[in-house]
């Protein structure tokens, strides 16, 4: 399944009215993929002056380039339906809700952040930036990592050790991570299982995210849900991503449960969405079979080569 044509189908499913919600984080503690060391806070988490200097960045700089950028059909007031409304044109509310999308900042990372990776790569519709505004971006994203990661180490250009920097690590990680899964061990998990599983009032999860509507998929078939995870950055981040909570050195690839945890509880800005249970059910426990199976592969050095192709 061609990236273009599931975006275009995201765009046309959004007039299901019963299918307004997608597996993308929200949620007070900020449902990302990042373990945030300030559980108890809110508006993305984040602790210190780092914190504070990541969200002046977002407000001074990253939010005017959104409002106008982005706004047009990802307003937090409409449409109906749209899930992705990750827009606030009020400020103070701003951060708070784009933090709130997994499909907005995924880790963080230049590198793993679909606020960058979905237009810098041409998959949008035909939107860009100019460089003046990748950098805004990608500055912003850098002090989120600073704050976020343990001891606040990282930034752009490295962890000021000379080490590997979060936005190489994040990269490496997730191609080495698309090359270890496999069909044979998508199937002996039988991650299908998740098309099956109720939300609610509004149905299983397969009756809006079959095709990658809303930003999410999911299917009780093999392709293209199979395909679409291993190779598309953008929808494998809502399983999968980078864990730097513990410094660049100790990186890896975890489940994204907060992603889960965030529309499963309809945690703001997900109120919308049917709620469902996010931890005990098939579809999860199917995905900690595939992650293990996938785990000992690439630890056993079997994996093949990067499947990613944005």
């Amino acid at each position: 399944m061609h990236t273009t044509k599931l975006l275009v189908t995201m765009i046309a499913s959004l007039s299901l009215a019963a299918c307004v919600g997608g597996i993308d984080g929200g949620g007070t503690g900020g449902d990302d993929g990042v373990v945030d060391p300030n559980p108890g806070g809110t508006g993305g988490g984040g602790t210190g002056a780092a914190a504070a200097e990541a969200k002046k960045l977002f407000t001074d700089n990253v939010q005017p380039i959104i409002a106008m950028k982005c706004i047009g059909c990802h307003n937090v007031t409409g449409p109906v339906g749209n899930i992705t409304g990750f827009v606030d044109a009020d400020k103070s509310n701003a951060y708070a809700t784009a933090v709130g999308y997994q499909a907005v900042v995924g880790d963080y990372t230049p590198a793993g952040a679909p606020i960058l990776t979905i237009v810098t790569m041409g998959m949008h519709k035909g939107n860009k930036y100019e460089a003046d505004q990748i950098s805004k971006i990608t500055g912003w994203l850098n002090k989120e990592i600073e704050a976020r990661t343990s001891g606040g180490t990282g930034s752009g250009s490295g962890s000021g050790t000379g080490g590997e920097s979060p936005q190489a690590a994040s990269q490496r990680l997730l191609g080495e991570w698309s090359g270890c899964l496999s069909l044979a061990n998508f199937e002996a998990a039988d991650l299908r299982n998740f098309g099956n599983v109720n939300a609610g009032g509004g149905g299983n999860c397969k009756t809006c995210h079959a095709l990658g509507e809303f930003g999410h998929i999911v299917s009780n078939v093999s392709s293209p849900f199979f395909q679409t995870i291993t190779t598309n950055k953008y929808y494998m981040l809502q399983y999968f991503s980078v864990d730097l909570s513990m410094g660049v050195a100790a990186a890896k690839v975890a489940i994204n449960t907060r992603s889960f945890a965030g529309v499963g509880n309809r945690l703001a800005p997900h109120e919308a969405h049917p709620g469902f249970d996010p931890v005990n059910n098939a579809g999860m426990a199917a995905l900690q079979k595939f992650y293990t199976a996938t785990m000992a592969r690439k630890t056993a050095g079997t994996c093949d080569p990067p499947r990613l192709t944005n």
